[in-house]
């Protein structure tokens, strides 16, 4: 990826036991959205929080992952023309390529670690997903932006480490608003949507680094953690 120049990275929780655990709709349409209420309904304790929420509450909660429709759009939000080389951190999404499209359509070049690989380069490691996950990581962690669809130790450790080493913008979306733009998609049109995107990130975007001072992982304060006098 860094052969080529900058590009983006993503790391997109589109997998199957991330709908079920979430609790949410993956607007992939009512079948994929019925067979995943199954799993859940057979596998109650795989809910992770707030059991008492439908799936359309936890939506408007801004709890849900952003699905590769919404992604597609919070790129374009923030510039991402149709040249922008996008790296894609994750597991097989619920649906296949198929949940891929609105990205794939939008950012033709869209990478993982399996198209970039060599022939046979990683069937070793297909029955070890933490060394896979490490490729993933430090893929995203070279990035110019990184972008996580939903949360996750993964990136909230990647956010803190490039906060950190001073590593592109990390952007975190903003979900309750995005989904509140997204609902009124129908009566803005599409430059005033791209507009919003814009504004609800570039705000949010220059305090990341600070907005937690009890989480040193996801929000590192380095400026201070090393110079702390811990004389009496």
């Amino acid at each position: 990826m860094r052969e080529e120049g900058p590009y983006v990275a993503l790391h997109l929780r589109l997998e199957r036991d991330v709908w079920v655990r979430t609790g949410c709709h993956s607007g992939l349409g009512s079948q994929s959205d019925e067979a995943v209420e199954r799993e859940r309904a057979q596998k109650p304790r795989l809910l992770t929080s707030r059991n008492n929420l439908t799936p359309r509450r936890r939506y408007l909660a801004g709890l849900c992952p952003l699905n590769a429709n919404e992604i597609s759009w919070v790129l374009k939000g923030l510039g991402a023309s149709r040249n922008t080389r996008i790296y894609w951190a994750g597991g097989e999404p619920f649906g296949g390529n198929d949940a891929l499209l609105p990205i794939i359509s939008q950012y033709p070049k869209l990478f993982n670690k399996w198209n970039l690989a060599r022939p046979g380069e990683l069937d070793s490691l297909k029955r070890k997903p933490s060394v896979l996950a490490a490729i993933d990581y430090e893929v995203c962690l070279k990035s110019q932006l990184f972008l996580a669809s939903h949360g996750g130790n993964m990136a909230r450790a990647l956010q803190g480490h490039r906060a950190y080493m001073g590593y592109g913008k990390p952007i975190r979306p903003n979900k309750r608003q995005l989904v509140r733009l997204f609902l009124n998609a129908t009566t803005l049109g599409e430059a005033e949507i791209r507009r919003n995107i814009k504004k609800i990130h570039t705000d949010s975007a220059s305090t990341i680094a600070f907005h937690n001072k009890d989480d040193v992982i996801g929000y590192p304060t380095h400026h201070c953690m090393c110079t702390q006098d811990d004389s009496p």
